[in-house]
């Protein structure tokens, strides 16, 4: 991919004599051990991949979007970034185009700090950050502005929806919904979608809510890599798994919850974040899926209430006792667990689905879980190309 804001921008950090294939023998390296066999390595696209970005505006000689600038705390202006999804690109484009020429006291430039995009190839929602009131006559020329957009990108993808949210100090106006849909089918190769359907999985039901506030994949083919990779995986390693139950822990907006409900023969899944558990909820019922059940609980409260060492008021209607577990996933943040018995809970369970973006913490953890499990498979996914970051899937069993 060539870019021409390679070096500058401080987005893309491993810009110079990228390879992704060095980055992952060294990291094999370091969690395998040279235990097991090779890890399985899932490339990414090197062009038009992420579906988020978050920008902010340079107004020096003109006006521009801006990202932070490589090592360096000051911003560079951005004419074009190629790493996004082409619908991001055309609205950023455009956007620039029309906002450019107004006035600096125009209510739509006025005190206008930062724009972010959430994106599929169906639906975009736009949010712009200003440091100013938003009055009426912003949501009439903000109006104007998404209908102006939607004509031009429809150009090019039919029947494409733009959300709008504007957001200040205290305030947040949608034009729209904060949420778009995203199925993880559309980004996998038709061998890919023939072997999942021959295997029993409905693909319309792997629909995923993603919300403008809320942590998603940024890389959707990457994501749908990291999907298939469970859903023909996890059968091999679990022949029974329809027989028996899954506890996932922070488990976010659902994006393995839904998919992974259609090879275990239920899932207990738990998160602390209240709007994540809402949005999961619209999905399931969406779906009309009945083998989920969730519970807004942390991952030391989730714990305590499956090794009953506490009740919680919020899991009055679930029979804990009702489950047979064979299987834990854990999506842990950057930091990793950590938390040693935290790790020697997860290690109660025959099969391990440990995912990570952060191969050193990783390690760490693996040196306790590796007491009582061996790695069966170690599969490494590009997903932040043109970055020192790998995303991982360590399945261990014990």
């Amino acid at each position: 991919m060539i870019c021409p804001h390679f070096g500058i921008c401080g987005g893309c950090r491993a810009y110079k004599n990228y390879d992704f294939n060095t980055y992952t023998t060294e990291i094999a390296e370091r969690i395998l051990g040279g235990e097991s066999s090779a890890p399985i390595v899932f490339a990414s696209p090197k062009k038009g991949f992420r579906a988020r970005a978050d920008f902010r505006f340079c107004t020096y000689e003109g006006f521009y979007f801006a990202t932070n600038a490589f090592g360096k705390n000051e911003r560079t202006k951005i004419t074009q970034c190629p790493i996004l999804l082409e619908p991001i690109q055309i609205l950023i484009k455009h956007i620039r185009e029309i906002l450019a020429p107004l006035s600096v006291t125009h209510t739509l430039r006025c005190k206008l700090y930062g724009c972010s995009f959430l994106s599929t190839y169906k639906a975009c929602v736009v949010t712009f950050i200003y440091h100013k009131c938003l009055d009426t006559t912003w949501q009439e020329e903000i109006h104007t502005l998404k209908e102006r957009l939607t004509h031009i990108i429809q150009e090019s993808y039919a029947d494409f929806e733009i959300h709008i949210i504007g957001r200040s100090r205290g305030q947040k106006i949608s034009f729209g919904s904060e949420c778009i849909i995203d199925n993880f089918g559309i980004y996998l190769d038709r061998d890919s979608k023939d072997l999942l359907e021959q295997r029993g999985i409905n693909l319309t039901q792997c629909t995923i809510s993603k919300k403008e506030s809320l942590f998603s994949q940024p890389n959707p083919f990457i994501n749908a890599k990291m999907l298939y990779f469970l859903l023909t995986t996890l059968p091999q390693v679990m022949p029974n798994s329809m027989q028996t139950d899954l506890v996932e822990l922070y488990c976010g907006s659902g994006n393995f919850t839904i998919p992974l409900s259609q090879i275990f023969r239920r899932v207990f899944a738990t998160e602390v974040v209240k709007d994540s558990i809402h949005t999961l909820q619209e999905t399931i019922q969406s779906h009309n899926i009945t083998n989920i059940t969730l519970a807004r609980l942390n991952a030391q409260e989730s714990i305590a209430a499956l090794c009953r060492q506490r009740e919680f008021f919020r899991l009055k209607d679930v029979d804990l006792d009702s489950f047979d577990f064979g299987a834990i996933l854990i999506d842990p943040p950057r930091s990793g667990v950590g938390d040693e018995a935290m790790l020697e809970f997860i290690a109660r369970f025959r099969v391990i689905v440990y995912i990570s973006c952060a191969p050193q913490t990783l390690c760490d953890d693996l040196r306790v879980l590796k007491r009582t499990h061996t790695i069966h498979t170690l599969a490494l996914f590009e997903q932040f190309p043109y970055t020192h970051h790998i995303e991982s899937i360590c399945i261990l069993t014990r």
